[in-house]
């Protein structure tokens, strides 16, 4: 009988898979769940790009595959002592396959769907720990929602004890799977064996590099055709080591893996800056994140969700109104929005030249019509402050983020309102204030659609300014060693790689407006004078 099943992948070729993997694993109905689930949300922009969550994950098993035989090499070099090396290996492994066998529908665009009101992690959390079944591991969870790991990451250590428990053979295993999935390492690092788990956790969920972030750096390159840099990951695994920091076992590189460590950066980069920032992308997951929200209005029941461990199930969960989702995938929510529950929302996303667009198409732009005219200082402030207030009224205080008549005409009647009501004179003048920045961006925007014969209909969407991977701290720390006949010597990157310095920005206010076209009006044709909209806009805000 073969040990071994082989599967073919356009990046790494053929790819070996142990039986017991592929048949109690991967031939599962909760992992080939993951063919339905889209990797990235970037159809929009390039049309290749419609590869799943399935074989990403088998791209990441096979780069664990080679990260931990390097890994478990390095260990035993150093320490001759430590005997359970190998099964941390193969439960690394087993974390890289399963790592997301939880995720939402449309890649990340659904998964703060899984949390509670407010984006509270507790309900997730406290599963995941009862999963887990440790006090230890409780203990490392963090309690603020700043250093918690993804929804769809604590969902997928969640399913996979769930699922394929038989894989475990203690507690403690259960704990390193789930901590390699979610990245909560030890803070217990007295222990040798603490201190380099952390090390394989690290290559797993790392904010810098790691073999999911190398995977899809690869793949999303591979199907969009984007012309990044090349990344020579069998260099870099190769060069895998550990070495000491602290006192504590840190992933490190040998010396020649500098170049490569370098392009990974870059590649994330520019990922990052030209694709998953693109306004056509953001616009996509702004229609999907709505249609969703109303999809989980129709059908949840009290603790019964859409969004949750138990849909994401083969037994799955009954829903209001006679619904039933099980191994929850795109396919249901294309159902549920087209057939069960359409709105306007989802009659956009499939009528796609009723869309909006975009005032200015990248940061840069953006830079070219408004940095121009402020120059910086407190006319950009308070020009950023009073977009950035308006888009938080709009997505609390509105189902769609319309800017419209309707909406401007129910903002004034929100401001007579205030200024007849007796409160704090300190609160009464924030929220006055407030009411007066978001009446002066709306004003401004239906004064340009009245003058030009447009239709008032634009939503601002906010997103981040770019910051370069080469700024973080992680970067920066990351371990280079360098072998000397004394023997080896660790430095920093960020000690050693000065050209590609940068650094963090100290504003991360950004955002993008878009407007109705008129109608008829041919799709390459200028129906919007860029230039004048932003700067009748900035007079009329900061005025």
């Amino acid at each position: 009988m073969k040990e071994y099943k082989r599967l073919k992948d356009p990046i790494y070729g053929y790819i070996q898979i142990p039986v017991k993997y592929m048949n109690n694993i991967v031939d599962t109905a909760t992992f080939q769940r993951l063919r339905r689930i889209l990797q990235t949300s970037y159809s929009p922009l390039y049309s290749s790009a419609v590869h799943n969550r399935f074989v990403h994950s088998i791209g990441v098993y096979y780069l664990g595959n080679l990260a931990a035989r390097r890994l478990v090499e390095e260990v035993k070099s150093k320490e001759k002592e430590m005997k359970e090396v190998e099964r941390i290996g193969e439960l690394f492994q087993l974390a890289c396959l399963l790592h997301d066998v939880g995720h939402a529908p449309f890649s990340h665009t659904g998964e703060e769907f899984y949390l509670g009101k407010g984006r509270d992690y507790r309900e997730l959390h406290t599963r995941l720990i009862r999963s887990v079944g440790s006090e230890l591991f409780k203990k490392d969870v963090p309690k603020g929602n700043s250093q918690a790991a993804a929804p769809h990451e604590i969902a997928s250590a969640i399913i996979g004890i769930i699922e394929f428990e038989s894989f475990f053979l203690k507690e403690s295993e259960k704990e390193f799977f789930a901590r390699c999935i979610t990245g909560y390492q030890y803070s217990n690092t007295e222990s040798v064996e603490n201190s380099i788990k952390n090390c394989f956790i690290a290559m797993l969920n790392s904010k810098v590099i790691d073999v999911d972030k190398l995977d899809y750096l690869l793949r999303d390159a591979y199907i969009t055709g984007f012309d990044t840099v090349n990344i020579d990951y069998v260099r870099l695994i190769s060069s895998l080591t550990i070495a000491r920091d602290q006192g504590n076992y840190k992933i490190a590189y040998n010396k020649n893996a500098i170049s490569v460590i370098e392009n990974v950066v870059y590649a994330h980069d520019a990922e990052k800056k030209w694709i998953q920032s693109h306004p056509v992308v953001l616009y996509e997951t702004y229609l999907l994140q709505h249609i969703i929200a109303h999809l989980s209005k129709e059908v949840n029941q009290g603790s019964k969700k859409l969004f949750s461990i138990e849909t994401l199930s083969e037994k799955g969960q009954k829903l209001r109104k006679g619904i039933s989702i099980s191994l929850l995938c795109d396919d249901d929510i294309v159902y549920l929005m087209k057939n069960a529950f359409p709105n306007d929302m989802s009659r956009e996303f499939f009528e796609r030249r009723g869309r909006r667009h975009p005032v200015w198409k990248s940061e840069a732009e953006y830079k070219a019509f408004i940095l121009e005219m402020t120059h910086g200082g407190s006319l950009l402030q308070d020009f950023e402050d009073a977009m950035s207030v308006t888009a938080l009224y709009l997505s609390k205080s509105t189902d769609s983020w319309v800017i419209d008549n309707v909406l401007i005409e129910k903002l004034q009647k929100e401001k007579e309102v205030i200024e007849e009501t007796e409160m704090d004179s300190e609160t009464k003048k924030t929220q006055l204030r407030d009411k007066k920045k978001i009446l002066k961006v709306m004003n401004s925007l239906k004064k340009y659609a009245d003058e030009n014969h447009m239709e008032c209909n634009f939503i601002i969407l906010m997103a981040s300014q770019f910051n370069s991977g080469f700024g973080k701290a992680d970067f920066s720390s990351t371990n280079i060693v360098f072998q000397t006949k004394e023997g080896e010597k660790v430095a920093k990157v960020g000690d050693i790689v000065t050209s590609l310095q940068a650094k963090e920005r100290e504003r991360d206010n950004f955002f993008y407006l878009f407007y109705k076209r008129k109608p008829g009006v041919d799709e390459d044709a200028a129906d919007i004078d860029n230039q004048e909209i932003c700067k009748r806009l900035l007079l009329d805000v900061v005025s």
